[in-house]
């Protein structure tokens, strides 16, 4: 709708939950999606949202299950001219319709013809390609694992009980002591440091999921907060830690995803102590297409040989380098995998040993 005030943009979905659990549910995943593009939320009825060092908007209303209003900002060389946007949450017939309607928007694009190529440029077009399938593809490996969020990945990395075999294998190579520092890149949910810590180690986890991150220091609560465990947002290519800060290291379902496994394996190296050692399960083509790797993920995950996976530590200057096979069955029993699915853990699978030397 387009009058002399500017234009009002809005949409909708309706989805299958009580008012408040979708005003709880949107309003996270937007404050996790809106600090990836750089934009901070501070929700609540005093809440701003700010980009870079300007405000945008002010909440002007904030009622869970309900509605959010936001005075928004639309540009920052005109901060006197203020729009509103409205989050609305109505229960309809045992489902919410959340709509967003952004009121009188787009007085700085000039004529209707203008208003009409924004449209079409900045929202139809990123709606299709949200809703083709390799966005969507790339969306739901991102959601399972690449960068895990949401709440079922919450739930599903608080307690992987399918993943407990590698990391079995993982402690098992390591032999930590209580002497050891100990790093995991890509900790996920926390899970493999808090065994790791039963052996009186100290340790470190980095992960570039800021749920996974929140759900790290939760389930590892304890030791973040007597300071034998610390938990960053970071990057596998960029360690926030200083030259020669570790003992070992780990990754597990990391290698897979890295754009350049080779740099991250620099960086974990640069990290260890001199004679420092590492364990990392590697990305094993056998598992292309199995129960693993559900779709659609295989696409967007890269296998490696064993000799290929040994190269990359090569190039990144570890010594005493191997790459082992290991069986996961006994592991996966150890850990209380149900009988029925042990057959799932047969097959022998790939590890990368080495040593800063």
């Amino acid at each position: 709708m387009m009058n002399d005030k500017g234009i009002t943009v809005c949409t909708s979905i309706d989805l299958p939950l009580k008012p408040a659990e979708a005003f709880d549910a949107v309003v996270k995943d937007l404050t996790l999606a809106l600090t990836r593009s750089g934009i901070h939320f501070e929700t609540g009825s005093e809440g701003r949202i700010i980009q870079k060092t300007f405000e945008v908007g002010r909440i002007v209303a904030w009622e869970p299950g309900k509605r959010i209003a936001i005075e928004w900002r639309q540009a920052s060389w005109e901060p006197d001219e203020v729009t509103e946007i409205e989050f609305l949450f109505k229960e309809i017939e045992g489902s919410t319709q959340v709509s967003i309607e952004h009121h009188h928007w787009g007085r700085q694009l000039g004529d209707a013809s203008e208003i009409a190529g924004w449209f079409a440029s900045e929202i139809a077009a990123p709606f299709l390609r949200a809703t083709a399938p390799e966005a969507l593809a790339d969306w739901i490996t991102d959601r399972m694992a690449r960068r895990p969020s949401g709440t079922q990945s919450r739930a599903f990395y608080s307690d992987p009980l399918y993943h407990y075999p590698n990391f079995r294998v993982i402690l098992s190579e390591l032999a930590l002591t209580p002497d050891d520092y100990l790093l995991e890149v890509g900790c996920g949910g926390g899970v493999l440091l808090k065994e790791a810590l039963q052996s009186g180690c100290r340790a470190a986890g980095i992960d570039h999921s800021l749920d996974m991150v929140a759900l790290a220091r939760e389930v590892n609560r304890d030791a973040v907060s007597t300071g034998r465990l610390q938990i960053i947002e970071a990057s596998a290519d960029h360690l926030p830690f200083s030259d020669a800060t570790f003992t070992c290291a780990t990754m597990t379902g990391v290698i897979g995803f890295l754009d350049d496994p080779v740099i991250a394996l620099k960086e974990i190296r640069r990290v260890l102590v001199k004679g420092g050692r590492l364990v990392a399960l590697g990305s094993d083509p056998k598992l292309r297409g199995t129960w693993v790797i559900p779709k659609p993920m295989g696409p967007r995950l890269r296998f490696f040989e064993d000799d290929e996976l040994g190269s990359f530590a090569h190039k990144a200057g570890f010594a005493d380098v191997r790459v082992v096979q290991r069986n996961l069955e006994s592991f996966a029993r150890d850990a209380g995998v149900p009988e029925e699915h042990l057959s799932l853990f047969a097959e022998d699978t790939s590890f990368l040993l080495a040593r800063n030397e």
